[in-house]
């Protein structure tokens, strides 16, 4: 399949990135949809970051196979809803480093995606963007506490998921709660919460309505 040649890859990514602050957003965009274009943005504006990258895992370790699109149609999917948008980069990195053997039983790992990058560019500071429905889950994720050591985190809402998020056990394993503005700066880690993003969007209702 012939590739954008909008997007960036691994590859062709700079060793020498300047001291900046990079909005990291990791998932399966099975498939990829306004909702993260959104989240994408809002998370932009409010944590002053100067880029967006769209990391499309290869294999989700919580979620099931079975109705997982290909790789390469998911990673398709996010070029198109990204083209045309300078700031916000599609990349192949996780898939990069599941062919060179780096994640266990092939199965993406956010703490090693986290370590490659931050050893890959250590003047940049990387800010890692979830939705309120995966903050409820994050105290499950492996290597959680080390995430959240690791880097800031920024959790944009998500309707119907606002509350539970706040109250959730993964609240407890994050560093001190501070401003969007105020992520990435200092050695302390922080997170923050966005309560302005609100579509209703998902990749399941997607799916369902998506030709067989």
């Amino acid at each position: 399949m012939k590739r954008e040649s909008k997007n960036v890859f691994i590859t062709r990514l700079s060793h020498h990135l300047r001291k900046q602050r990079i909005g990291l957003m990791g998932g399966s965009f099975n498939p990829a949809h306004q909702a993260h274009k959104e989240i994408a943005e809002v998370a932009k504006k409010q944590a002053k970051l100067s880029e967006v990258w769209w990391l499309v895992s290869p294999k989700n370790p919580l979620k099931s196979d079975i109705n997982m699109m290909p790789f390469e149609h998911r990673l398709l999917s996010a070029i198109m809803v990204a083209n045309n948008v300078p700031w916000l980069k599609v990349l192949d990195y996780e898939h990069q480093l599941q062919i060179a053997n780096c994640f266990p039983h092939k199965r993406a790992s956010t703490i090693i995606t986290l370590s490659r990058l931050r050893l890959q560019f250590p003047v940049t500071s990387f800010i890692w963007i979830m939705g309120a429905d995966n903050l409820i889950q994050f105290f499950q994720w492996k290597d959680a506490h080390r995430i959240a050591k690791l880097v800031d985190i920024f959790v944009m809402n998500r309707p119907n998921f606002t509350f539970k998020a706040l109250s959730s056990k993964s609240v407890s394993i994050l560093g001190s709660r501070c401003p969007p503005s105020r992520l990435g700066t200092g050695r302390k880690r922080k997170w923050a919460f966005s309560f302005a993003t609100r579509n209703t969007i998902s990749a399941t209702k997607i799916r369902k309505n998506m030709p067989n």
